[in-house]
C-alpha cells in the first residue's frame, strides 16, 4: 500500500496554501496547544516526584535505617565492645557486597538549653566513623561550625568543656542554639529503686542538616563512649549498621550472608522491610499523580477527534473530488490519521521541552512564587492589621514534609514512554473521524454542495 498520496493530502490539510484562517485550522492549533499543555504538568510532576522520592529515600536509606541492620535485641554497656560483636564486625566486613559496617546505639532523650526543652533521638556512634562514611559526608552539611570537631577530644583540665555533639538543624532552631553552646541530655537513672532524671552536659560542635526536616528535627549525634554511660539498657537499641555496594540489587542475598556471618544469633533487617509503609506510600502517591496526569493527556487528545471532524466537514468538497478521480477510501482515512498523529507529535515537540525546562528550574520558580505570594499576602495582612509584627511567611513546600530544595531527576525512559502513549492516544482519537471521512459518498456531497 502506497502512503505517499496520503502524506501529500495530510500535508495539504496541515499547511494549506490559503492564508485565511478557517475554523478547522484554528481547532487544529487549539488541539496542539491542549496536547502541549497537558504534557507540561506530566513531565514536571514525574521529574519532581521522582527527584523528591529519590532524595528522601536516599536520606532514609543511608542516614536513618542504613541498607541492613543487625539487631541483637538488647543493649548492655559491656556488650557493645564484647568479643562477639567485634568478631561479627570483622566477619561482616568480609561479606561480599558489604561496603562498610559500624556500631550504632540509639535511644530517646530530652535536650535542654537555656531556651527550653525538646525531645530528640540520640544516635551514638564512634565520631571517627561518622567522618569516614561516604553517605554521611555526601548528605550531611554543616549549617554552623565544623563537623570534624565532633571527633575532637575536649581538654578535661579546662572548665566547662564537655564532650562534643552534633545536633540537627531543626532542634537548633527550636532551642536557638549555636556552635559552642552547652546542652544537657536528660535521661533517667535508678537510685534506691527510684527513677530520677539524669542530666549530662555536652558542647555543640556543629549544627548539621541533611536537607530533610523530618530527620533534622530529631537527631543528636553523641560519641559512643559517652552514650554508653548515660543510656539505659531497657530504653536503648544497639545495632550494627551495614552499607552495601548497592541497596537496590541483591540485597536479600547479602542479608542471608550477613545472617550466616553472625551465626544466626541476631536479626538482620533490610531497609525496605524497615521502611515498607513509607516506601509504598511514596510509590502509590507517585502512581496516582501520574495516572491523573495521563487522564489529562487523554482528555486533551479528544480535541484531536473533534478537530478532525471539523476538518473533514470543511474538506468535503476536496474529498469528493479526490474520490471521484478514483482515490481509495483508505487513502483518505490514512491522510486524516496522519493529521491526527501529527497534531499529537507537534504538541509533544512543544510540551516536552517546556516541561523539562520548568523542571530544571523548579526551585527558582517556587522561590519566585513564594516571594510573590508573600509580597501580596504581607500587603493584605498590613491592610487588615496595620502591622507586620505577627505576619508569618507562607511556604509553598513545607520543609516539615519535603526537602529544602527539590532534587530534579529527569526520567528519560519514562518521558519516552509518555511520548509513545501520547502518540497512541492521538492515533486512537483519529481513527473514527478518519474512517468516517474515508467513507464519504462523493455523489451525496456534490448534491448537497450543488
Amino acid at each position: 500500500m502506497k502512503i505517499k498520496p496520503s502524506l501529500l493530502f495530510a500535508k495539504r490539510i496541515l499547511f494549506p496554501k490559503a492564508a485565511k484562517k478557517t475554523v478547522a485550522s484554528k481547532s487544529i492549533l487549539g488541539a496542539i496547544i491542549c496536547i502541549a499543555l497537558s504534557l507540561v504538568p506530566l513531565v514536571v510532576v514525574v521529574s519532581v516526584s521522582d527527584g523528591m522520592i529519590e532524595g528522601i529515600t536516599q536520606r532514609i536509606i543511608n542516614l536513618s535505617s542504613s541498607h541492613l541492620q543487625v539487631n541483637y535485641g538488647f543493649f548492655d554497656e559491656n556488650f557493645v565492645d564484647h568479643e562477639i560483636v567485634l568478631d561479627h564486625l570483622t566477619r561482616i566486613k568480609n561479606v561480599e557486597g558489604v561496603k562498610d559496617v559500624y556500631k550504632l546505639l540509639s535511644s530517646t532523650a530530652l535536650v535542654s538549653s537555656t531556651k527550653g526543652r525538646v525531645g530528640a533521638t540520640i544516635r551514638a556512634m564512634e565520631p571517627q566513623k561518622f567522618l569516614e562514611l561516604d553517605s554521611y559526608k555526601n548528605l550531611f552539611t554543616a549549617v554552623s561550625g565544623n563537623i570534624e570537631d565532633f571527633a575532637l577530644l575536649q581538654d578535661s583540665t579546662k572548665s566547662k568543656k564537655y564532650p562534643n555533639v552534633l545536633i540537627g538543624k531543626g532542634i537548633a532552631e527550636k532551642l536557638q542554639l549555636d556552635c559552642g553552646d552547652t546542652i544537657r541530655l536528660i535521661t533517667t537513672q535508678k537510685i534506691n529503686e527510684k527513677i530520677v532524671p539524669k542530666m549530662t552536659p555536652f558542647t555543640v560542635a556543629a549544627i548539621i542538616s541533611c536537607g530533610y526536616q523530618e530527620l533534622d528535627s530529631l537527631w543528636v549525634f553523641v560519641p559512643l563512649d559517652s552514650a554508653k554511660k548515660i543510656l539505659k539498657q531497657d530504653s536503648s537499641d544497639f545495632t550494627l549498621m551495614i552499607e552495601t555496594q548497592n541497596p537496590f540489587k541483591d540485597l536479600p542475598l547479602v542479608q542471608y550472608k550477613v545472617e550466616e556471618a553472625t551465626d544466626f544469633i541476631a536479626s538482620v533487617y533490610r531497609w525496605d522491610e524497615l521502611n515498607k509503609s513509607q516506601y509504598e506510600n511514596f510509590a502509590s502517591t507517585r502512581m496516582l499523580l501520574v495516572f491523573i496526569m495521563i487522564l489529562i493527556v487523554l482528555i486533551a487528545s479528544v480535541n484531536i477527534s473533534s478537530s478532525l471532524v471539523m476538518l473533514s466537514m470543511e474538506r468535503r468538497k476536496e474529498i469528493a473530488i479526490l474520490k471521484s478521480m478514483g482515490t481509495k477510501n483508505h487513502v483518505i482515512s490514512l491522510a486524516f490519521i496522519f493529521v491526527g498523529v501529527s497534531i499529537g507529535g507537534i504538541g509533544i515537540l512543544l510540551g516536552i521541552p517546556i516541561g523539562i525546562l520548568i523542571s530544571l528550574n523548579v526551585n527558582s520558580i517556587i522561590w519566585g512564587l513564594e516571594k510573590l505570594v508573600n509580597f501580596f499576602a504581607s500587603i493584605w495582612y498590613f491592610i487588615q492589621n496595620q502591622s507586620l509584627d505577627a505576619f508569618r511567611q507562607i511556604q509553598l513546600l513545607d520543609e516539615n514534609y519535603y526537602l529544602e530544595s527539590v532534587p530534579i531527576e529527569i526520567p528519560v525512559n519514562q518521558i519516552c514512554a509518555y511520548i509513545v502513549i501520547t502518540l497512541l492516544l492521538s492515533l486512537f482519537a483519529s481513527l473514527l473521524p478518519a474512517l468516517k471521512a474515508g467513507k464519504e459518498n462523493p455523489a451525496e456531497i456534490f448534491r448537497k454542495v450543488g
